[in-house]
């Protein structure tokens, strides 16, 4: 018998120096809020990172650029859905002809896209004529989730080899923003009553925390010259006790204190500040949290959690 999932929040640290987490999308640069001096990471972001690695690891993904079915002016959706039905033909009509015979009405969108991991754990929608779906992912993130520290943006000027027009006799000057240092934290939410919707198993769970540990870190951020400089520092699941508990404000239960009574902008590396786990360890003790299940590869932050009542050290 499969493990039934458990509501759950989700708390995901990882650290960037010199480079661009997340650019806006119209303008390349970072995201950044002018009055907090913090930066922001979208989830679309965040999903992208765990999208890429276990598409790079063999599983199926429904959100890749795959056309190879396309006709026309068809969207990205519908040359998608295309591609994996002629993937699943037989296994579709086998189950058209089951529903057929028990009267029971079923959609080969539907059933194309859970066979697609990141729909099991994101959602996704199909757009085809008749048979059209939207689902919600029962694994959401904030919006856009800010970075502990403040941060002063530098300027990065770069000159190209390749002339920007014919007349041109020297390379183009391009010039973007680098964020020098930040540690951001990433809120998630499981929700198991959307889970049974889509199908994600406890096993899809386990492998969205490996793509988001060694999709920002590592194999994924590393094929993007702009992600270079990203190391997880921190994955927390927060399990509660009863699906009907909530904890406020969950995403302040970790702090960052700074060492040699240093600035956020002048933070640029771990060995600047220290974090406090003290209103994590003592919401962990209440009856609204079943366990909290963590992990990390850095000694000095695991050695805070290992051994805490309910703290439960997991492995990717």
């Amino acid at each position: 018998m499969a493990k039934q999932l458990k509501k759950s929040e989700i708390l995901f640290l990882y650290e960037t120096s010199y480079n661009i987490p997340n650019g806006d999308p119209f303008t390349g640069e970072q995201r950044y809020d002018e009055e907090t001096k913090k930066i922001l990471v979208s989830d679309v972001r965040m999903k992208r990172y765990v999208r890429d690695y276990l598409n790079e690891k063999g599983q199926e993904i429904y959100v890749v650029n795959d056309k190879s079915f396309a006709e026309g002016d068809e969207s990205g959706s519908a040359a998608r859905i295309k591609s994996l039905q002629n993937k699943y033909k037989a296994e579709i009509e086998a189950e058209q002809n089951q529903a057929k015979q028990q009267n029971k009405p079923f959609s080969p969108a539907l059933f194309s896209m859970k066979k697609c991991v990141d729909v099991k754990l994101f959602g996704g929608i199909a757009t085809g004529k008749g048979d059209a779906v939207n689902l919600t992912g029962p694994v959401q993130f904030s919006l856009l989730n800010s970075s502990y520290n403040e941060v002063v943006l530098r300027m990065h000027q770069n000159t190209s080899v390749f002339t920007s027009s014919a007349e041109n006799k020297q390379g183009a000057i391009g010039t973007t923003t680098l964020v020098p240092y930040a540690l951001v934290q990433i809120h998630g939410w499981v929700n198991p009553k959307v889970a049974e919707k889509t199908g994600m198993t406890e096993e899809d769970l386990k492998l969205m925390y490996e793509g988001l540990w060694y999709g920002t870190s590592g194999d994924g951020s590393s094929h993007s010259r702009s992600k270079i400089g990203q190391n997880s520092v921190l994955l927390l699941e927060i399990e509660y006790a009863e699906n009907n508990q909530k904890i406020y404000g969950v995403d302040r239960l970790i702090e960052l204190k700074p060492k040699d009574d240093k600035k956020g902008e002048q933070l640029r590396s771990m060995d600047d500040y220290e974090l406090d786990f003290s209103k994590l360890i003592s919401i962990a003790a209440t009856e609204k949290v079943e366990k909290i299940k963590f992990y990390t590869e850095i000694e000095s932050v695991k050695s805070k959690l290992t051994g805490n009542p309910k703290f439960e050290a997991i492995t990717l």
